[in-house]
């Protein structure tokens, strides 16, 4: 066979991604770890005999199960679970190095209360008792209304936990960071019904064919070691605007304009109408309101209509929808990136009815309804998050903010605006084990134990086809003068439900016990717990209370471009994700950045992707330094010249740019989030922005 240059950015781009979960590339850091054992705070292990305790990772939303190695008590290497249905004995990048936070220099080493000005980095050390009582104060002093809770699961018994405590000061503003997940469960109530506390998922197991709109299957979407897996051996049809890792491992690449992938899932679905490629079965037995939907679609969204927005050929779009029609048991799967930012309710709606066509609804290897957890969960929901948090970035809204493990100005602060605003809240406190940016604009810290020091539920809601839930366990005492979250909330909230039973627990573990009910014996013995599957087989299924599909015509746009003229910012800026780099709250280990390719980093200095074609337009060459601009910042890049790269279009790696944690992680690229704005989507409030106008000007 010929290999052209296609051929071979695609061979070597599918084996990185191959390789990622083998052992290869984090052997190579053993080599990095000799002459980093010259770094003050890198453990040197004791000689003895090995052994291997149980755990879970918490680093992502994946919730892999850990086998961790330990000679002596000094942990000494992280692995997957052998026996665990979520990872099977891999792991990625992030999660085998979480011994270097363990051990690391951005560990907090205690309670702290902030001695001078908000991020000036001078604190005072305090007792827990003392720390406890300061924050039982400050919680009494605030209004109800005005303290807030930003937690990083909305499930499980921390949540609850977290929950009960704003109760009991009379607050109903507990938070999470909106993810693709939520935007799925608002269109699960809209198509299928949905009671609450269920989820929606993807029988990748039993699937034969992917159709991702814009889903970083091989880079870190869902449950990373999972869909790496599902992308190495299932037939896949990548739409995305450059060649991704998962783009040069699909057996078809279909390159959109950025931010299109909801209109070329409609496209599809029109073309599968156009051409009687549909389940008539299905649709006829299974749904309703089918005859006005292909109405609107035939009317809007024919693949010669969708071409001028999506820019794909009417051929392309026809040979994805029988490829799709064709396979026996396809899904089509949405959320762009690794799906820890939401995606329109519109473009959500599009990507359902394309499974329903199909229908990949309820069936082996389709889009599955994912049952409540059968324990303490939080009851906020999805259709109320968007509301509550704009509240929290804006001015005078919030006068005590809890933090626990979503870093918010990290991962919230997308403008000048919400800095300002998470700036301007009275009291902040963090509980991350970590000093990141959360940590140092606040103003008091309790410290949380590491996922490798604490006993913890872990629900992964991360796509899995059944309800899921794995447990952190301590494999060693903590390393830190740090406590566990869970009883520093029955503690103060004892403090301010005196005489109350609302926390009448001696500890956090009989708590946990306690509210996981009859899970625990499960759980605790085997370390993960897995609910039935929720759905029926064949066309006996049951959808959910109206027991039909129903095919919804959005009410907002599919597709919003990006603000900015063209004439002054010609290019879209769109991020590109990495297995390699963390894009949420906890940012790499140290060992992790030195595994980053110098196309990506270089000297802490982020590198722009952009076509050759684009580049040559722009008088830029490859290597040149250049300051790239939109609406929301500036940063100086590295250009690179990427053939893979959609005209026009440009792309920077998603979770670099800390300012915080420390040397060795803080300081290097830039912050994709600090770029890119805010764009909120009607359908659900949440900001779903995806690519933002930009220029590049060298120098």
């Amino acid at each position: 066979m010929k290999i052209n240059r296609r051929h071979f950015l695609a061979l070597g781009m599918g084996a990185t991604a191959g390789t990622m979960l083998s052992p290869l590339p984090w052997k190579l850091t053993d080599d990095v770890s000799i002459w980093t054992q010259n770094w003050s705070w890198t453990p040197v292990p004791e000689i003895g005999e090995y052994y291997y305790t149980g755990g879970a990772c918490t680093l992502c939303p994946g919730g892999c199960s850990l086998a961790v190695r330990k000679v002596g008590n000094r942990v000494v290497k992280i692995e997957g679970a052998e026996n665990s249905p979520i990872n099977t004995g891999d792991l990625c990048g992030v999660g085998i190095s979480a011994t270097q936070l363990l051990y690391g220099p951005s560990r907090i080493e205690g309670p702290m209360v902030r001695s001078g000005k908000r991020g000036e980095g001078k604190w005072t050390s305090l007792s827990w008792e003392d720390a406890e009582a300061l924050l039982a104060e400050k919680l009494g002093a605030a209004s109800g209304s005005g303290v807030a809770a930003l937690s990083a699961t909305k499930t499980g018994s921390m949540a609850a936990l977290f929950q009960r405590l704003l109760d009991t000061v009379g607050s109903d503003r507990f938070l999470t960071l909106p993810s693709i997940y939520d935007t799925m469960e608002q269109a699960m109530a809209l198509t299928m019904g949905r009671e609450a506390g269920e989820s929606v998922g993807f029988d990748m197991e039993n699937t034969d064919l992917i159709l991702s709109l814009g889903s970083a299957v091989a880079e870190g979407w869902g449950s990373p070691v999972r869909m790496v897996k599902a992308a190495g051996s299932k037939k896949m049809i990548q739409v995305e605007p450059y060649l991704s890792t998962t783009a040069s491992m699909a057996d078809t690449w279909v390159p959109a304009k950025p931010g299109t992938e909801g209109v070329f899932a409609l496209s599809v679905a029109a073309a599968m109408i156009q051409e009687k490629l549909y389940d008539h079965i299905f649709v006829s037995t299974a749904t309703e309101g089918f005859e006005p939907f292909s109405a609107w679609l035939l009317e809007n969204y024919t693949p010669k209509k969708a071409e001028a927005v999506t820019g794909v050929s009417p051929a392309l779009v026809k040979k994805v929808a029988v490829a799709f029609a064709g396979a026996r048991r396809p899904v089509a799967v949405c959320g762009r990136g690794k799906g820890e930012t939401p995606v329109s309710l519109a473009e959500t709606l599009a990507v359902f009815a394309l499974n329903a066509l199909k229908g990949s609804v309820q069936r082996d290897g389709g889009l599955v309804k994912v049952g409540a957890l059968p324990y303490a969960v939080a009851t906020v929901e999805s259709e109320a998050m968007g509301e509550k948090l704009a509240a929290l970035t804006e001015k005078g809204n919030t006068e005590l903010l809890m933090d626990w493990g979503t870093n918010p100005f990290y991962t919230l602060a997308s403008s000048e605006k919400a800095k300002e605003a998470l700036a301007s809240i009275g009291t902040i406190v963090s509980f991350s084990p970590y000093m990141d940016e959360t940590a140092a604009m606040a103003d008091l810290i309790l410290p949380d134990h590491m996922h490798l020091e604490k006993i913890q539920d872990v629900p992964v809601r991360a796509g899995l086809e059944r309800a899921t839930v794995t447990l952190a366990q301590p494999a060693l005492a903590p390393v830190m003068d740090t406590k566990h979250t869970g009883d520093v909330l029955i503690s103060v909230g004892g403090q301010l439900d005196e005489g109350g039973d609302a926390f009448g627990w001696d500890d956090y573990d009989s708590y946990l016990e306690e509210s996981c009910g009859d899970m625990w014996e499960t759980l605790s013995e085997e370390g993960l717990w897995q609910g039935e599957i929720a759905w029926k087989k064949g066309l006996e299924r049951i959808l959910g209370t109206s027991q039909r599909f129903t095919f919804v015509i959005p009410e907002g746009p599919v597709y919003t471009p990006a603000e900015g003229a063209e004439s002054s910012l010609p290019y879209t800026l769109v991020p590109s994700w990495s297995l390699r780099i963390a894009s949420g709250a906890v940012a790499d280990a140290p060992f992790t950045m030195k595994t980053i390719e110098d196309r990506v980093l270089t000297k802490g200095m982020s590198h722009v992707e952009m076509h050759p074609a684009t580049a040559k337009k722009a008088g830029l060459k490859d290597g040149d330094t250049a300051t790239l601009a939109t609406p929301s910042g500036k940063a100086t890049v590295k250009v690179t010249l990427f053939e893979g790269m959609m005209p026009g279009t440009v792309a920077m790696a998603a979770g670099l740019g800390h300012t915080a944690f420390d040397g060795f992680i803080g300081g290097k690229g830039a912050s994709y989030t600090a770029l890119s704005g805010t764009m909120v989507d009607p359908g659900t409030g949440f900001n779903c922005t995806w690519g933002a106008r930009a220029s590049l000007t060298k120098g």
